[in-house]
């Protein structure tokens, strides 16, 4: 077999390009030690009030189902099914070794975001001396639980963007993404940005200056 050394170039780049593909296709999970381990698929995992994993259950490549509790399970930072990445999220950003949550990465590029997100609502009507409802009034919206996103930017630093700790990182975000001319013009020029999430304005961020 002979290969043209004027197209060995191309070649040799949709090999590389095609390793990725299937590197980023594969599901896996990757230890607090960097150890990956390349599986079929991830059933599920369960955590405790405190985060740590206590249930978790995969199909390895020989298609064999291991299932493994509380002790067993290596302390695992990072888990992707079917292209969609779980991973450790702090609780206190200032201290990644501390309590944690598995969140969910909702962009992936230049610019990531992960959120956890446990924060039920309720809304109810005034409660009377007797216990009844009050039928006058509107109803109180309650909210429980925790909720955080983490962008890390570019150069690995890491801003937390929910509630009032996200307002000066915004504007640090926003800087950065209006550096790019082209993002820049098209965020001015359509209105979808007036009313669309900070997870889709990142994703276009993304794929507009990569």
């Amino acid at each position: 077999m002979t290969i043209n050394t004027k197209k060995a170039p191309y070649i040799l780049i949709g090999l590389m390009l095609y390793t990725q593909i299937v590197c980023f296709s594969q599901n896996y999970f990757i230890t607090l030690s960097k150890d990956s381990t390349a599986c079929k698929q991830i059933n599920f995992f369960d955590t405790n009030a405190q985060g740590k994993m206590i249930d978790f259950e995969y199909v390895n490549n020989e298609n064999e189902t291991i299932r493994l509790k509380k002790n067993d399970i290596p302390e695992i930072q990072k888990l992707c099914q079917d292209g969609v990445v779980y991973l450790r999220m702090p609780l206190n950003i200032n201290k990644p070794d501390g309590y944690y949550r598995f969140g969910r990465r909702m962009v992936q590029g230049k610019i990531t975001v992960d959120v956890f997100d446990d924060v039920s609502t309720s809304y109810r009507l005034k409660e009377n001396f007797d216990g009844s409802y009050n039928s006058q009034g509107v109803m109180k919206e309650t909210r429980e639980g925790i909720y955080m996103r983490y962008v890390t930017m570019p150069d690995l630093t890491v801003y937390e963007v929910s509630g009032l700790k996200g307002i000066k990182a915004l504007k640090s975000i926003r800087k950065l993404m209006f550096e790019c001319e082209q993002y820049k013009k098209e965020y001015y020029s359509n209105p979808k940005y007036e009313t669309c999430t900070f997870e889709e304005a990142v994703a276009d961020y993304n794929a507009m200056c990569p």
